[in-house]
């Protein structure tokens, strides 16, 4: 059942992070006009990008742990659920903070998509059952998800 869980949590966040591409790539060509203007600088902009994004994710993660978490039968204490909402809610976290960083590094969204896909691939094979997380090397250890034991 843990091949599930990191497969869905692997599609969310690979769909988090593709769709907040496009957007952050429009929003850029607004920053350079208004950092142009003299309106502000890149620190304000960046934190603005990151604190739109957490209630959008909160929601996002809080809707799906509801479900998932019932429909895969864990245990129901207040605890485990809680724990299984802030492992959902940071890596969906994870997942598009990196997809808005894919654009910040690449001329465009085109480019960024291109070379997340890579590393959405090498993400995949080392999340622990592609390749079985006791044969990683130890130096590719901060390669894998750590969502699966």
């Amino acid at each position: 059942m843990q091949w599930v869980q990191c497969m869905l949590l692997l599609f969310l966040g690979f769909q988090n992070a593709s769709s907040v591409q496009p957007v952050v790539a429009v929003e850029r060509t607004v920053f350079y006009r208004e950092k142009a203007a003299g309106m502000y600088s890149a620190m304000p902009y960046a934190i603005a990008q990151v604190v739109i994004e957490i209630p959008y994710v909160f929601i996002q993660s809080t809707v799906y742990s509801i479900i998932v978490y019932a429909m895969i039968g864990f245990e129901w204490t207040a605890a485990k659920f809680f724990w299984y909402l802030f492992f959902m809610f940071f890596s969906l976290l994870y997942f598009t903070f990196y997809g808005m960083m894919a654009v910040a590094v690449t001329p465009n969204y085109h480019i960024a998509s291109i070379v997340s896909s890579a590393f959405y691939a090498l993400w995949n094979a080392f999340s622990g059952f592609i390749i079985p997380r006791p044969s990683i090397p130890i130096w590719l250890e901060m390669v894998t998800i750590g969502f699966v034991q």
